[in-house]
């Protein structure tokens, strides 16, 4: 039978290096350990463009798809902040496996997708995965934004004219700010 202390992981991905896994002593957390292998000579100032050195070392923890049921698994990023020597600007290194907006990988916001797109609830995800609610609304209005953006594109090509309009306001927040939207009565489209 394979424990996870007989698991070793070793790999360098997108300017990343593995340095250690850790277990947590009942085993219901482990956190990957990674740390930036990236020269300065390779890294320049995004505001000038110029040679830049290391200002400070920090850490950034992301958390990923847990590697057993039950656990939770973090990816921990011992990551460079620079200091530009021309413009004197500081700047903190990308990680290309954070989801933007959040402290989750990829691969785990497209495990969200995954469950949104099986029409699971935000609740019924949270429980399951054990992910923040606010973290999975994010992935969701991105999934919702896509969608809109590609129906638009469609409704274009297809040369779309609505011909009677319905218009309705509605308050957000009782007495403070207020919506209106517009909708085409023929097709049911929603304008704006």
């Amino acid at each position: 039978m394979l424990y996870l202390d007989d698991i070793k992981v070793e790999f360098e991905s997108q300017g990343f290096k593995e340095t250690h896994i850790g277990i947590s002593p009942n085993k219901d957390k482990s956190v990957l350990f990674l740390e930036s292998v990236r020269s300065t000579q390779t890294v320049r100032c995004p505001y000038c463009g110029g040679s830049v050195y290391i200002y400070e070392n920090g850490q950034v923890n992301l958390k990923d798809i847990p590697i057993q049921r039950g656990t939770t698994h973090i990816w921990n990023f011992f990551i460079h902040r620079y200091q530009c020597n021309c413009c004197h600007e500081t700047f903190t290194e990308e990680i290309p496996f954070k989801y933007p907006g959040t402290r989750k990988t990829y691969r785990a916001a497209n495990w969200i997708k995954g469950f949104l797109q099986k029409k699971m609830s935000i609740k019924a995800i949270q429980k399951l995965t054990g992910i923040h609610w606010d973290t999975i609304r994010k992935v969701q209005r991105e999934i919702m934004d896509e969608a809109i953006l590609e129906r638009e594109k469609m409704l274009r090509e297809e040369g779309y004219k609505p011909r009677i309009l319905a218009a309705d306001e509605f308050a957000i927040h009782k007495g403070h700010s207020y919506a209106t939207c517009v909708m085409d009565l023929e097709q049911g489209e929603l304008i704006k």
